[in-house]
């Protein structure tokens, strides 16, 4: 796997396939501590017709971020495959950056 260390955090590469569409996403955090994986709901076509359930997701702090949970085709890291799980979008990158 290609990684790369920045500013004490680990930096990947994803790929999802939701509603039949490829992305690449570069620039993502493993955040290896996290129950759950998260990404900005602004890099795919979000299909706000699909059935989703509204999360909060509490961070270190007191940081609360709400998000929409869906299930995507199939998500990617390297050689790694997972089909059918759920991930969460939202409005991250205007928090995170």
């Amino acid at each position: 796997m290609i990684f790369e260390w920045k500013n004490g955090l680990i930096w990947i590469s994803i790929n999802i396939e939701y509603e039949g569409k490829h992305t690449r996403i570069n620039n993502c955090i493993l955040d290896t501590g996290s129950a759950t994986t998260a990404i900005d709901i602004d890099l795919v076509d979000f299909n706000f017709q699909k059935f989703a359930v509204i999360k909060r997701l509490h961070g270190i702090g007191d940081g609360i971020q709400e998000v929409v949970s869906q299930k995507v085709e199939k998500f990617n890291i390297d050689q790694i495959e997972l089909e059918d799980i759920e991930i969460e979008f939202g409005i991250i990158r205007d928090d995170f950056g």
